[in-house]
């Protein structure tokens, strides 16, 4: 999975994209979780691509424009705007549902 950086993030939106962001942080035991979750439902066909955002590389971005108060969390963009947002591990039944709906 891409680890993409807030400026690349910022032009995704701009770009009016549609992606799934999990928004993680390496010392975080439930996000490593939630990304070996993510590798699996990723060998499904999933609708739409998802990346990677070390909230620790930009704490301000973080908290301030993407609104992250704990991780893991998951922001799900359509068109460049956030639809739906997940915080915590999701199993990889509801990730494949959540990212291909």
């Amino acid at each position: 999975m891409e680890q993409i950086t807030s400026s690349q993030i910022r032009e995704k939106i701009q770009n009016k994209e549609s992606f799934v962001l999990d928004m993680f942080a390496t010392w975080c035991g439930p996000c490593k979780t939630l990304l070996t979750n993510l590798e699996i439902a990723k060998k499904s066909s999933l609708s739409v691509p998802v990346y990677k955002f070390d909230i620790d590389s930009d704490r301000d971005f973080a908290v301030s424009e993407m609104g992250v108060r704990s991780v893991p969390t998951l922001k799900f963009f359509k068109g460049g705007e956030i639809t739906n947002t997940k915080v915590g591990v999701v199993p990889v039944n509801d990730l494949v549902e959540l990212i291909n709906s």
